[in-house]
């Protein structure tokens, strides 16, 4: 049987068997050749799109490192106008107004134009190191926002291209938590190197910004090479492999793989209630995660009398430990599919870390407090990223909601800016104060939305929502995506 819609159908009767006929069509795939076509797809695409969105944050986040190293003092920053903190601001601006586009570029050519970013925002890097004042600072910023806004919405949305929605959670989970998590450790292990490095022409914090954007431009290039677009076009998948990987998505998506891109059905991935609820508490959590990789630099060197090299040192053990943990959670919400319930347990331990930067001034307890914090919340942006996604429906909205989510999700990177402003050294009681309401925040939609998922999908067993498909015509009953009463959410 085939695994996609084809044809004209006499009435709503023959496409709702269709569809019955494609859920039924899963118990016909081998699961041992399911199984080792999981495996390929893991060993080669979830490296490359790890490496990317590593490169992603370490460049991102350099300037968090070169402001230890003397960045802000050598331009003149001024303190009294936050100029600091306005570049970073806005360059989540600019992040967020380039996702969806983005993505809908990225849908029509291809993952060339991932590579494509990769090297734009490489070289923007590279461009950084010869700043010299809040004017160029600017400047810099907005294009680094431009260039890196399409990377995780489209890393995600190219993962829904070879991976079924219960599979999701695990892959993005993967290149998103162990993107932040390595690029903390590898940021400060390379910033700690360059600085220490023999380049009498480069000024100490030039160094991190010039070699790392190098390296990001290199891979930029290699990425144009390896980086697949869609099963039908591996190379590395033979002809049954590519079959089995096409019929798996055309079960799963009810033979929408293939969707034509229409205002109309942008418009309705964008009024889907579910994604922007995930899309508030991303941003939740990105007030977590981004406050820790922009400030955890400045909050560790104000814990004692560290030198340059010594703070970006101190840096790299909560990364290390966060990315274990992350691959971890990520594993179990992967077997277990539920996301909710890994979210809400996960951001609890930061919640707990920030409440003991409020509770002590002890060094020591501080630092420990900084491993939970960060580890807590990694995993948490990824798990709700593909949660709404996973139940966006066909791949126009899986493409959009891979894009908003992570896009006005970045309201809590702008946020997280302005709540570690130095005046507020060396406790920052208003920034770890919200962290702690935004820590339960986060977990409180992570259970909400379980309990509406569970509901709602009742509601379905029952045949409550079996009237969307009166008087439709099949082609508006395929355009149902998510609300297919066929259709079952993931929690």
């Amino acid at each position: 049987m085939s695994g996609s819609f084809s044809g004209e159908y006499a009435d709503e009767k023959a496409v709702v068997e269709q569809v019955e006929n494609i859920a039924a069509a899963r118990a016909h795939i081998d699961p041992v050749a399911e199984k080792k076509l999981l495996r390929k797809l893991d060993l080669v695409i979830l490296p490359q799109v790890t490496i990317l969105f590593l490169l992603n944050f370490i460049d991102r986040s350099a300037v968090g490192n070169a402001s230890v190293a003397g960045f802000q003092r050598d331009l003149g920053l001024s303190v009294q106008k936050y100029e600091y903190n306005v570049a970073l601001m806005v360059f989540y601006v600019f992040y967020i107004i380039g996702e969806i586009p983005s993505n809908l570029i990225l849908k029509k050519i291809g993952s060339q134009w991932l590579s494509f970013l990769c090297f734009a925002f490489g070289a923007v890097t590279i461009g950084s190191a010869w700043v010299h004042n809040f004017e160029t600072f600017l400047g810099v910023r907005i294009l680094l926002g431009i260039f890196e806004g399409g990377v995780i919405p489209g890393i995600a949305f190219l993962l829904t291209r070879f991976y079924t929605r219960s599979e999701l959670a695990f892959r993005v989970g993967v290149f998103l938590s162990l993107g932040p998590g390595l690029s903390g450790a590898f940021g400060g292990l390379l910033a700690a190197g360059f600085l220490n490095a023999d380049v009498p022409s480069l000024h100490t914090w030039q160094r991190i910004f010039v070699f790392e954007g190098i390296i990001t431009c290199a891979y930029g290039l290699i990425s144009f090479f390896i980086i697949p677009t869609s099963p039908e076009t591996t190379r590395w998948l033979n002809e049954e492999e590519r079959a089995l990987a096409v019929k798996r998505l055309d079960i799963e998506h009810m033979g929408q793989t293939h969707e034509k891109t229409t205002a109309r059905a942008v418009f309705k991935a964008i009024a889907n209630p579910f994604t922007w609820a995930c899309t508030l508490a991303y941003g939740f959590i990105n007030v977590i995660v981004q406050g820790t990789s922009l400030f955890l630099p400045t909050i560790i060197s104000g814990l004692g009398t560290y030198s340059s090299t010594e703070v970006q040192l101190r840096s790299v053990p909560p990364y290390i430990v966060s990315a274990v943990w992350a691959v971890g959670v990520a594993y179990i919400c992967w077997k277990t599919k539920r996301h909710g319930v890994c979210i809400a347990a996960s951001v609890s331990l930061s919640v707990i870390g920030y409440v003991m930067f409020l509770a002590s001034d002890n060094p020591k307890v501080l630092y420990g407090a900084s491993f939970l914090t960060f580890t807590g919340a990694l995993p948490c942006g990824p798990f709700f990223l593909a949660w709404a996604t996973a139940n966006a429906g066909g791949p126009t909205a899986r493409a959009v909601t891979a894009a908003i989510v992570p896009a006005w999700g970045s309201w809590g990177s702008m946020v997280c800016t302005w709540i570690y402003l130095p005046k507020y050294k060396p406790r920052y009681i208003p920034g770890n104060s919200f962290n702690v309401a935004c820590g339960i925040s986060a977990a409180a939609i992570a259970v909400g939305l379980t309990l509406y998922c569970q509901w709602e999908n009742r509601q379905r067993d029952l045949g409550r929502r079996d009237d969307r498909l009166e008087g439709k015509t099949p082609e508006e009953i395929r355009a149902l995506g998510h609300r297919h009463p066929s259709y079952r959410l993931l929690i």
